[in-house]
């Protein structure tokens, strides 16, 4: 699992970038590696901000990423929007538990490469992406959140939840 330090090359930037839609359904995007440090979303996530809100907490950016995340969904609940979170890696859990915090906002959380143990939740989860490292895949686990595989899945996810009717 790839990990910054707090003098990383990912903490430079905003501990939150927001783009997309002002008003409608929103993605709360916990982001344990910091991409989206040039107050950008990933290039592979344009396409999604034509959709969606997206607040993309960028972990490595904060010394107090939760009360971020929590700051986004509070900013969120004034608006009444429905809330998708978005967590990869060693940050699945913690997304996870604040999520159940926000219940009664946060319709799902969608999960890349968790790391250990789900909690229990009472907001359902799915894990959408999941990396198995070694010779096969490019790319260790956790896969970042801006691979095309992972917005792919992503959407994919967010389309079956439209089509359910949540």
């Amino acid at each position: 699992m790839r990990e910054f330090d707090d003098g990383g090359p990912r903490s430079d930037g905003p501990a939150v970038v927001w783009a997309g839609l002002e008003h409608g359904p929103a993605l709360v995007v916990v982001d344990p590696t910091g991409a989206a440090r040039h107050n950008d979303l990933p290039a592979t996530w344009h396409a999604v901000r034509d959709h969606f809100q997206i607040a993309w907490c960028r972990v490595p950016a904060s010394t107090r990423s939760l009360e971020d995340i929590e700051d986004v969904l509070e900013t969120l609940a004034e608006r009444r929007a429905p809330v998708t979170m978005v967590a990869a890696g060693n940050a699945c859990a913690p997304a996870m538990a604040i999520a159940t915090q926000f219940s009664d906002l946060v319709d799902l959380v969608l999960l890349v490469d968790p790391v250990g143990d789900e909690p229990e939740t009472s907001v359902p989860t799915r894990v959408v992406a999941r990396s198995e490292g070694g010779d096969r895949d490019r790319v260790e686990p956790p896969l970042p959140l801006g691979h095309p595989d992972v917005v792919w899945a992503v959407t994919e996810a967010l389309a079956e939840q439209l089509s359910e009717g949540r």
